[in-house]
């Protein structure tokens, strides 16, 4: 930007030199640089629109990059979104299957365990009886 004003600055300075020395008179050299700097303004302005018009156009640029950077991010977001709620299904339907089956085994083995433990109550019986008859004395 710089350069682009200290060009600027030596054009003008020169354009203005050369209008001062000229063998002119008062009124045509006014003339003269009314003329030089309504056209020196009109340039200005052309490329201060230019720039703006660049500005612009790079702001629109990055806002559409900055807009598809997003949308890939909220797809990508979605994706692993969907990809953790379906581990945890399949993680919840097998600790359930795996729950039913401990519930069943459970239920399987409650009878099994109350039968074992009324055998063991009958054969202490059966021993604590037996016990009783051989101290008896008649």
């Amino acid at each position: 930007m710089r350069s682009t004003r200290d060009f600027l600055t030596g054009v003008l300075t020169g354009v203005a030199i050369g209008i001062l020395t000229a063998p002119r008179s008062g009124r045509e050299t006014r003339d003269k640089l009314t003329k030089e700097a309504d056209k020196r303004t009109g340039d200005l302005k052309e490329q201060w629109g230019k720039g703006v018009d660049q500005v612009k156009h790079g702001y629109e640029q990055a806002k559409t990059q900055v807009n598809q950077y997003a949308d890939k991010a909220k797809e990508q977001v979605n994706q692993y979104a969907d990809k953790a709620k379906q581990q945890y299904n399949d993680l919840r339907s097998k600790a359930e299957i795996e729950a039913d089956k401990l519930e069943a085994d459970r239920q399987q083995a409650k009878p099994q365990y109350n039968d074992k433990v009324d055998q063991l109550a009958d054969k202490t019986e059966s021993g604590v009886n037996s016990a009783r008859e051989s101290f008896k004395v008649n």
